[in-house]
């Protein structure tokens, strides 16, 4: 395993919410380079605050606090461990509270960068305690226990399907930085340009033009970046777009597809949102299952991966997300194969994103 992804993201680049500070070149407690912001600054709070950025497989030597600490994840995706327990992968939002003289290192993961505000508490009487460096090897075995976790269950998807969950998951979250290293995912797992390019215009009807679009230009510059490289990927086919035809054609071409895909039947009576507001109805018809739909290059359980992958990064949208997990069902998927979806989408982007839908999966396998 490469310390780093191929994939890269400067410091600048980086997207975070607060600011990146200076870096601290030649420190001796570090491997890799790490940057330094003070957020506190009113010293009679005496709650001494930092944001602290780690490039990608930077991370801190083994030490401890003799007061303790407290650890804010705010960007990215990185690592925390105790002496003699696995190490805990960590996404934003993630709080890690850390007891006085606990010997702990932190750090980025291999292939992203990784931000987290660091609260020293006890400031009167709390002094670190530098050990020794985290070993690339003890590093490596660490990260890779982790975020390979669900391994295993995840067989049951192909590493071709698994990369579309990676791709889709991290286009709808906007996540530009681990969509770089998905994509390079997909290209190693045999995808043709042509056929990533589906995935990244289909997400602009799930997560909408900003995401779709950045999402492009994302690829672009991996595209680029590995041209120059002197890798040539290969392009595959150009989708067929849908024929011209009439607004009333082109609707009941959508309301075929629809049906065939979902198994209902396409004159069931019209109920929720279709009902309420039968103009939404009518686009989701003309253009999501015919325009999109009726594209080739891309089979209908692989758009469907995508979908699910699409609006469970986007998050919030669960009964969405449901409902298109039933058309996955009804396209052959299985709900084992839901469930390393879900895997996957927690281990790129963490639980936050997956554990909403684990009960879903759960009552379809009850079913």
């Amino acid at each position: 395993m490469a310390l780093t992804a191929s994939f890269t993201t400067t410091a600048q680049q980086f997207e975070q919410p607060y600011p990146i500070g200076d870096a601290m070149t030649g420190n001796p407690n570090f491997t890799g380079t790490a940057y330094l912001s003070p957020l506190s600054e009113a010293e009679g709070l005496n709650v001494p605050m930092f944001n602290v950025t780690f490039e990608p497989a930077c991370r801190n030597f083994w030490h401890r606090h003799s007061g303790g600490q407290i650890l804010i994840a705010t960007a990215g995706t990185g690592y925390y461990q105790e002496k003699g327990k696995p190490a805990r992968r960590l996404f934003p939002g993630d709080i890690v509270e850390i007891a006085p003289d606990v010997e702990h290192w932190h750090g980025a993961a291999p292939d992203s960068w990784f931000a987290h505000i660091t609260i020293e508490c006890n400031p009167g009487n709390n002094e670190v305690t530098w050990l020794t460096p985290v070993e690339d090897n003890e590093y490596i075995q660490s990260t890779e226990a982790a975020s390979e976790k669900y391994a295993l269950d995840n067989k049951v998807l192909s590493p071709r399907q698994q990369a579309i969950v990676a791709i889709g998951s991290c286009a709808g979250r906007g996540d530009l930085a681990l969509l770089g290293n998905a994509l390079e995912e997909g290209l190693a797992a045999g995808m043709t340009v042509n056929e990533i390019k589906e995935i990244l215009i289909q997400t602009y009807a799930y997560a909408g033009f900003p995401r779709s679009l950045r999402a492009l230009e994302t690829f672009m510059s991996v595209l680029d970046r590995r041209r120059e490289a002197g890798i040539e990927d290969t392009p595959g086919p150009e989708s067929t777009a849908v024929n011209d035809m009439t607004d009333a054609a082109k609707y009941a071409l959508g309301r075929k597809n629809l049906a065939e895909l979902s198994g209902i039947p396409a004159d069931a009576p019209a109920v929720g949102f279709a009902k309420f507001a039968p103009v939404i109805e009518k686009f989701l018809k003309e253009h999501l299952f015919a325009d999109i739909f009726a594209r080739d290059l891309l089979s209908w359980q692989d758009r469907e991966l995508a979908t699910v992958s699409i609006i469970v990064g986007v998050g919030g949208v669960e009964p969405m997300a449901a409902s298109h997990m039933a058309i996955c069902l009804h396209q052959g998927l299985t709900t084992d194969q839901l469930t390393a979806l879900l895997n996957i989408v927690e281990n790129t982007l963490g639980p936050k994103y997956s554990e909403p839908l684990r009960p879903t999966v759960e009552n379809m396998k009850k079913s």
